[in-house]
């Protein structure tokens, strides 16, 4: 008998609040919702670079979509009093969802159906010489560059010669982007390199750059001698009227340390030991012993 009453007190004030009374509490947390929603993508936006550094985007946003989703249930279901059911099959069984469950759903799904996917993927760029890929001639040397349209990343070559990109979105996969190589020794084998995107690594060939020996010849006294002979791996070039000489090495014969020989007419022949596009040489040649 105390409860009946109990309950007829209640329903007499439920009654005497008005419609207000009846939504209040959904309204209310309509809005708590919705403020924790756009408060996560506020703080969304405002560290997005990092996100994607870590490749977290895609795990934010889902938890933003929660309390979007609660906000249109509690607001659909509580102020408006809509009712809503799905019946489905599902993994050999019946599913029937009703009530603000399914526009919680909705909201939830719908955000990553709708919504391109922010998820990133990691990347391992493999560099090697034009051998092939087991041809490692880079070792914790040099860095590679990867253009994603506006954002350019570089990353240092690893002792296998493996380059990694932790975090590349999700929008250029399967596309080709422009592949660079800082390096001093060597570069692309192909003039304009490019990677598509198809797979968690790409394969990128090398070459040694071509090198250069720059030097003058002359005499025990300081003068030029024009018209010198100066030849290295195969590679020979002639002194100007001030004795400087110039020789382009291509890369395919280049190496650390080169022998160099240097011939004139009445002087004795020379040997020195260059070392491409490195400072200028100064080659000295005396002169022949007459008899």
């Amino acid at each position: 008998m105390n409860s009946l009453f109990k309950r007829r007190k209640a329903r007499q004030r439920t009654a005497q609040r008005g419609p207000w009374g009846k939504i209040a509490p959904y309204a209310l947390i309509c809005l708590v919702s919705f403020l924790c929603g756009v408060g996560l993508l506020l703080l969304m936006l405002a560290k997005a670079e990092r996100l994607v550094a870590l490749g977290l985007a895609g795990a934010l946003y889902y938890i933003v979509l929660l309390p979007l989703g609660l906000a249109a249930a509690g607001f659909l279901f509580g102020v408006f009093r809509s009712y809503a059911s799905y019946k489905g099959k599902h993994l050999g069984g019946a599913l029937e969802l009703g009530g603000p469950v399914v526009a919680f759903a909705m909201v939830v799904l719908g955000g990553f159906v709708l919504v391109p996917s922010t998820a990133t993927f990691a990347l391992t760029v493999y560099v090697h010489g034009e051998a092939g890929p087991q041809d490692v001639v880079l070792k914790d040397s040099g860095f590679v560059l990867l253009d994603l349209g506006p954002d350019r990343r570089r990353e240092p070559i690893g002792p296998q010669g493996q380059v990694y990109f932790p975090a590349v979105p999700a929008d250029f996969r399967g596309q080709e982007v422009p592949v660079g190589l800082e390096s001093d020794d060597f570069e692309p084998a192909a003039p304009v390199a490019k990677a598509r995107l198809d797979g968690p690594s790409v394969y990128l060939p090398v070459r040694k750059k071509p090198g250069e020996i720059v030097g003058c010849v002359h005499d025990d006294r300081g003068n030029p001698i024009p018209h010198a002979s100066v030849e290295v791996a195969g590679v020979s070039a002639s002194t100007n009227n001030q004795g400087h000489f110039k020789l382009d090495i291509p890369g395919d014969l280049r190496k650390d340390e080169m022998p160099l020989q240097a011939t004139a007419p009445g002087y004795q022949p020379a040997q020195y030991q260059a070392v491409p596009n490195s400072n200028e040489m100064s080659v000295l040649l005396t002169r022949a012993v007459t008899p």
